[in-house]
């Protein structure tokens, strides 16, 4: 997303459908990370708990387990983000080639210019 810069930044693209799903794509980047990083997180601060807060030498620690699928999900919604970064970046740079390709209007035949 470096590379795209933000839609405020830079030279305008054209408007248009692949501006459209930029945007989409963008958004949908963003919102599938934060689910990741929630899954993910969630997972981390159980498992932690679960290995380094219970006292040792009470026996054997208990069988608290993690809802089945939680790393999972936060692998499956990092590809997600992944891939909708990918999509974000394709539709941009159409976006962008086809800002390129308009010509400017022209206006007067002779540009004025200092001497």
């Amino acid at each position: 997303m470096v590379a795209t810069r933000c839609f405020c930044c830079g030279r305008a693209l054209s408007p248009g459908r692949w501006r459209a799903w930029s945007g989409i794509c963008f958004i949908v980047c963003w919102v599938t990370f934060v689910i990741a990083e929630l899954c993910l997180l969630a997972g981390s601060v159980r498992n932690a708990y679960h290995t380094k807060y219970f006292p040792k030498g009470d026996g054997p620690p208990p069988c608290a387990m993690l809802r089945k699928g939680v790393f999972a999900a936060g692998a499956a919604f990092t590809f997600l983000a992944a891939l909708f970064a990918e999509l974000h970046y394709l539709f941009y740079a159409r976006a962008r080639d086809a800002a390129a390709a308009v010509a400017p209007p022209i206006v007067g035949g002779i540009g004025m210019t200092r001497m």
